[in-house]
């Protein structure tokens, strides 16, 4: 059985927070040509990130790997505690799949807090990851906070993301 690294469970809350919303400005300043203006696009409806967390948390516990890739964006960054920033998508998504097993470990959390912040969401909770069934292990737990921006569809991709967890929880390695 693979080892399971607490700051797993902060990408999860993350990232089920994603929720619909109109695509990210670029880098200029502007919107995209094929988006409304960021004054003629809503707020972030609290309720509808909050949400997410259902999703990304079903897909978590099922290891849907899709679904999780969909909710990340292409350029996220994840600061995890004791651990080296990770840099898009594929980084995000290859630290789950290489510490996370999910047939001993579930994940489960709260969303404490939605702010829409123009175009973003932040978002702030709690997380927790336990053994399930027969499984022996730890559980983990800790705080998560994330910044949200439409993705190319339209749909709340994580973009910013920062995790931890009590200093006795703490992993000695990182993969």
């Amino acid at each position: 059985m693979r080892a399971h690294h607490p700051w797993i469970g902060a990408l999860l809350i993350l990232v089920s927070m994603a929720c619909e919303s109109p695509p990210a400005e670029e880098a200029s300043g502007a919107a995209p040509a094929d988006t409304p203006a960021a004054a003629d696009r809503p707020m972030a409806d609290p309720d509808e990130v909050r949400a997410v967390t259902d999703t990304w948390l079903v897909a978590w516990n099922a290891g849907d790997t899709a679904t999780l890739e969909s909710l990340v964006a292409e350029d996220v960054v994840l600061l995890q505690p004791d651990g080296p920033v990770l840099e898009g998508r594929d980084a995000v998504l290859d630290m789950i799949a290489g510490a996370y097993d999910i047939t001993a470990y579930q994940q489960s959390a709260t969303t404490d807090e939605v702010l829409p912040v123009g175009e973003h969401a932040y978002l702030r909770g709690t997380w927790t990851v336990a053994p399930t069934g027969e499984a022996e292990g730890d559980t983990f737990d800790g705080k998560w906070s994330a910044l949200f921006r439409p993705g190319p569809d339209g749909s709340w991709q994580l973009w910013r993301w920062m995790w931890n967890q009590p200093s006795d929880q703490a992993p000695t390695s990182t993969p």
